[in-house]
Parts: C-alpha cells; sequence; structure tokens
C-alpha cells in the first residue's frame, strides 16, 4: 500500500454524481431536487512520505438539479410580426433537469491510515456546457382578460447559445389574444425565450469550492472513493436569474440578488499506477 518517499504516481477515475443547487427559494412553490450524473478524469499524486501527501486532478464533471416549480406566475406571449409582448397571469408548472459541464481542478492533501486514504482541499471548476430539458404548463388570462388555454410547451435550453424574445421559439402555432389573431403559442422554447434584456448567461464560468472524501484501497492501485463538494460561489448571474412567480408594475422582470450555490457527492471507482 505505501508509496516510496518523493514518489510520483498517476492514475484515473469515473463514477456518479449526486447534485444539487441549493439557495433561497423563492417561494414554497420552487423545489431543487437530487440530479444524478457522472464524473471522468486522471489523478495525479505526490507522495511526501509513505502516509502523506498531495493530488491533484482534472476531472470533466456534470452538476445541475431537477428544477420543478407549481404556483401562481405569469408567462410571456410574443406577436409573430413584430414580436412585442403581452403578459398573462395563472398558474405554471415547470419541470426542469439542467445539467451543467464542469472542468474540474482538485488540489487536495491525503493521509493514509491502512488502507484508507483521507483527503480535503479545493476545487476550480470552468464551465463548459450547459443545458435544461422539461415542460412548463400554462393556464390563466391576459391582461386585458382574454382566456389563456392550458398549453405544454417543450424547453431545449442551452445557456450559451440561445436567443431570446420571439427568436427563441423553436416550434410554435398562431393563436388569437386580446382579439388579435397574431400571437405566438410556442411548444418549444429556447432557454432566453423570458430573459432580461442583457448579454448575461444565466450560469456563470467559475465555480470554486471545497472537497472532502475518503477512499478505501481493494489492493495496491485499485480503490473506491465517496467525496463531497461544496461550492463557494455564486453560479448564477443575476441578470438572467429571474423570478419566477411575478413582473414589475410595468412588467418588466425581476431579477434575483440570491446566493446560489453547487453541492455534490462523488462516488468513484478509480486506479492508481
Amino acid at each position: 500500500m505505501a508509496f516510496a518517499q518523493g514518489e510520483f504516481s498517476g492514475g484515473f477515475k469515473a463514477g456518479l454524481n449526486f447534485n444539487n443547487i441549493i439557495g433561497d427559494e423563492e417561494s414554497a412553490d420552487e423545489v431543487f431536487s437530487t440530479y444524478t450524473s457522472f464524473h471522468i478524469g486522471a489523478s495525479f499524486v505526490y507522495s511526501v512520505t509513505d502516509l502523506f501527501g498531495f493530488k491533484a486532478e482534472l476531472m470533466y464533471s456534470q452538476k445541475g438539479t431537477q428544477y420543478s416549480y407549481d404556483g401562481p406566475s405569469y408567462f410571456t406571449f410574443y406577436r409573430s410580426s413584430t414580436g412585442t409582448p403581452i403578459y398573462a397571469t395563472g398558474n405554471r408548472r415547470s419541470d426542469i433537469s439542467i445539467a451543467n459541464s464542469y472542468l474540474d481542478f482538485p488540489v487536495l492533501v491525503y493521509y493514509k491510515i491502512g488502507p484508507v486514504e483521507l483527503e480535503a482541499g479545493v476545487n476550480a471548476g470552468i464551465l463548459v456546457g450547459s443545458t435544461g430539458s422539461g415542460g412548463i404548463t400554462f393556464s390563466g388570462t391576459t391582461q386585458a382578460g382574454s382566456p389563456v388555454d392550458e398549453f405544454t410547451t417543450g424547453v431545449e435550453f442551452g445557456y450559451y447559445n440561445d436567443e431570446q424574445g420571439l427568436d427563441a421559439v423553436i416550434q410554435g402555432s398562431q393563436v388569437t389574444l386580446n382579439t388579435i389573431p397574431d400571437f405566438i403559442q410556442p411548444a418549444n422554447i429556447d432557454a432566453y425565450y423570458e430573459a432580461a434584456d442583457n448579454d448575461d448567461n444565466k450560469y456563470r464560468t467559475i465555480d470554486f469550492g471545497l472537497n472532502a472524501g475518503v477512499a478505501f484501497f481493494l489492493n495496491r492501485g485499485l480503490y473506491v472513493g465517496v467525496r463531497a463538494n461544496y461550492g463557494l460561489t455564486d453560479i448564477t448571474n443575476e441578470g438572467q436569474d429571474i423570478s419566477q412567480v411575478e413582473l414589475t408594475q410595468t412588467n418588466q422582470y425581476i431579477t434575483r440578488d440570491d446566493m446560489d450555490q453547487n453541492i455534490s457527492i462523488q462516488a468513484s471507482v478509480g486506479f492508481r499506477f
């Protein structure tokens, strides 16, 4: 089990992530629940003594959350000819799986007790992909009193490259609202169908966190491990973190200055050479 003093070694690992995004919920109707994904990557180890050393990793790690909302809300409709919005109020049900893919760079200190290796350190992550999928169901009335029958639109979110407003409609059909037969009822939408008027992406590029874990070596090289990762930074941009509950009195989107953090439990199988 022991490495010679001052020895470098390497290896690889892969496994499952059990992730969530924690933060201030806007209302009791908003729920963030566990999202299961995966990680894979390489590890690099420097043993200072037979028991103590340092290690660094380069990991592709998918994080995210299962987001749901069921309660009072609003919905935006756009005129197909001009892109002019109108707003309806009613009830919204959203169920969206959010998957954020990171290149993670953990740096840790470890200490060995027999076949058990304890570890703790820091982590830096670079967001390389951000998507969401699911659906939104809405029913209500426009602010002018036109009824909106219940309908469902699918969401195909690409938080890095999607369009805003009317351009975010992937597929839809014309409906009459406020006696005007020129509005689009979407069947599929992009991430920024309802978005503040700025160029921000929903999720920030850089994430920092703390790591702590334990590994059990089944032989000299093969091990299984569990690690917790606690994010320290706000992963959402305030400029596009909009309220699901209400608009301003002038029908502007309300942005939320809250703290949204990644939290993950990783279960891994690895091999060290």
